[in-house]
């Protein structure tokens, strides 16, 4: 599982060098709750600051930027109870998901 992690972060530096290793640590953290509400089997960030993830439930997300990772840990909270997404996918004036335990939801934004 370090070994993972370590290949995760070493990745995770080399997308996004204008970031410090301790923000992308953070990101990853971020990351592994507010979306899978567990365990991330991989997270990577590119220049455009698109953030991608796999969660250990083999879900795939692609986080538009930095501001909705952190609203998505907030939905999470609210309308999830931490459990994490299945699916998640942004629009242009509403996000759409599907919790873990199944319930849908379309919320503005």
């Amino acid at each position: 599982m370090i070994r993972v992690l370590s290949v995760i972060f070493f990745t995770a530096a080399i997308t996004a060098c204008s970031q410090t290793v301790d923000q992308q640590a953070d990101d990853y953290v971020e990351a592994s709750y507010a979306l899978c509400g567990a365990k991330v089997k991989a997270f990577s960030k590119s220049d455009d600051g698109k953030i991608r993830v796999i969660c250990q439930n083999d879900s795939y997300f692609v986080v538009k930027n930095q501001s909705t990772l952190a609203y998505m840990q907030e939905l999470n909270g609210a309308y999830c109870h931490g459990k994490g997404f299945t699916v998640f996918s942004e629009r242009k004036n509403y996000f759409t998901f599907t919790c873990t335990d199944d319930k849908n939801f379309n919320i503005p934004k």
